[in-house]
């Protein structure tokens, strides 16, 4: 079945070395730190998630604008926190130190040994013929039981019933600036829009009935009209899509399987890859017998 894809930003020690100063940058500034020292430039956006998706396997044009918009700050952050931290190791000098200069080198070629396995990586793949037979071949693992939603939501307290309110009149107006309003009225910091994966309809009825009862008049984008309180909550709800009972048609989970065959099949390249090296190498050979193990300092 569809879901949402997932994609999680990946931190690596390599971002520390890159990150290590504001010299020698330029271009667009994304983010700067209220005392300035602090600075995250544009092309430093763009090369991490570039690194990124290739880490992962996806194609910018896969991934739903909302969650590439929280791919981005999560990378702002980590190369504003690197850079920091890069500013507070210089103040100590430790940029002098033995261990940072002994360890440039590693991380050097810790990155370059990357970027060569990704370069591997990105001839890898899968036509639609491809996945259309996987498709063919296990049909059943695409079959709804029955009928699922996903939704989006604005959440406030009971209490708050008229903040709901004011945000379901916000969202009747502006529908495409709901994933805003939620930040608006919830004050959620994480970059989250109130998107929830996809639900089952029974599941969403035991627990949210309510809700659920308004989700089944609504239509793909559209908000309910009301605002709908379960327990101690008030929902502003936006149906994003529904999910009828029944085999998907191939179209809907074709990105879903050429995704899964795409990951399958570089998790196998990458262990071909290395067994390639290995064996050009010699590094098969590597053992106690053949190396120089230096005496433990006590």
């Amino acid at each position: 079945m569809k879901n949402k894809m997932k994609l999680s930003v990946i931190t690596i020690l390599c971002i520390f070395a890159f990150a290590c100063g504001n010299s020698g940058k330029s271009g667009k500034v994304v983010f700067e730190s209220e005392d300035k020292k602090i600075k995250v430039y544009e092309s430093e956006l763009n090369y991490e998630l570039e690194r990124n998706l290739e880490a992962a396997g996806v194609e910018l044009k896969e991934v739903p604008k909302e969650q590439l918009e929280q791919m981005k700050i999560s990378i702002i952050q980590n190369i504003a926190t690197a850079r920091a931290f890069a500013f507070e190791a210089k103040e100590k000098k430790l940029d002098k130190s033995k261990k940072y200069i002994d360890g440039i080198g590693i991380a050097k070629e810790n990155l370059l040994a990357s970027v060569v396995m990704m370069d591997r990586l990105n001839s890898i793949n899968i036509s639609d013929d491809e996945a259309k037979k996987i498709y063919e071949a296990n049909k059943t693992n695409f079959e709804r039981t029955e009928d699922e939603v996903r939704l989006q939501l604005i959440v406030t307290p009971t209490s708050e019933k008229s903040k709901a309110e004011e945000a379901l009149k916000e969202a009747k107006a502006n529908p495409e600036k709901f994933g805003e309003l939620v930040k608006k009225y919830t004050g959620v910091q994480n970059g989250s829009t109130g998107e929830t994966e996809i639900i089952k309809m029974s599941d969403l009825s035991a627990k949210y009935a309510p809700v659920s009862e308004a989700v089944k008049s609504l239509q793909n984008g559209q908000i309910a009209d009301s605002v709908i309180v379960v327990g101690d909550e008030a929902y502003v709800v936006k149906l994003l899509e529904r999910y009828p009972k029944g085999v998907e048609a191939f179209d809907k989970v074709k990105d879903q399987i050429k995704a899964q065959m795409k990951a399958s099949k570089r998790q196998e390249e990458t262990q071909r890859f290395i067994e390639d090296i290995a064996r050009e190498y010699k590094l098969d050979k590597i053992n106690k017998e053949t190396v120089k193990l230096p005496e433990s300092k006590k």
